[in-house]
């Protein structure tokens, strides 16, 4: 039984702007090529940019973006991926600041108080390892930085299942269900959670 794969969405959209580890296709219809690495079943993006899909040649490729120095200030709408949860906060590492690759990246925190309007006990009730989000910085000058995901374009644009790893498709408010395992979970998703465009409109 072949697994789910929204490779053909990316057809449209060969522009799509990805982050190392997210799954681009199945190797049963696609070569990998620069910017990927493959599994027995899988290719994935090894770097953060724009994915290129060469048709004649199945194959699919991406192709990084150029980086610029950027110095975070209070405000600043920034994308990045959970490298480390705990019950009241979480570990962001920074991609893109305003829209602009960053370099070097910046390490920043979010306490649970900053995740929702709405009271939550522990952070993974809407946050959780591995989640690409985008949020707010709130203070920059603190090491690490202080972010928040209170607004109706902040939070999670991204997540994966965290049973089989399968991608998570927004069901209702804030509910996602996995496409391979059926797996429900709760996450403070965006309000364009799932689309290609991580880029905030500022």
């Amino acid at each position: 039984m072949r697994m789910k794969t929204d490779v053909y969405d990316r057809t449209k959209d060969t522009q799509e702007l990805v982050f190392p580890g997210t799954q681009l296709a199945v190797t049963e219809e696609f070569l990998g090529g620069s910017g990927t690495y493959s599994t027995d079943r899988f290719i994935f993006a090894s770097v953060i940019g724009n994915v290129v899909i060469d048709v004649e040649k199945h194959e699919i490729s991406v192709v990084p973006k150029p980086k610029s120095a950027v110095i975070p200030k209070n405000g600043d709408i920034f994308v990045g991926s959970v490298v480390n949860a705990s019950r009241q906060m979480v570990t962001v590492a920074i991609y893109f600041i305003n829209n602009s690759e960053i370099n070097p990246t910046f390490t920043l925190v979010i306490h649970v108080s900053q995740v929702s309007k709405e009271y939550l006990e522990t952070v993974d009730e809407g946050i959780r390892f591995g989640d690409i989000i985008r949020g707010k910085i709130i203070d920059a000058k603190t090491i690490p930085l202080q972010g928040s995901l209170i607004g109706s374009q902040l939070g999670v644009v991204l997540a994966s299942c965290s049973i089989c790893g399968g991608k998570l498709d927004k069901i209702g408010r804030d509910r996602l269900k996995c496409v391979q395992c059926n797996q429900t979970e709760r996450r403070k998703t965006t309000i364009d959670y799932g689309t290609s465009h991580l880029q905030f409109k500022l």
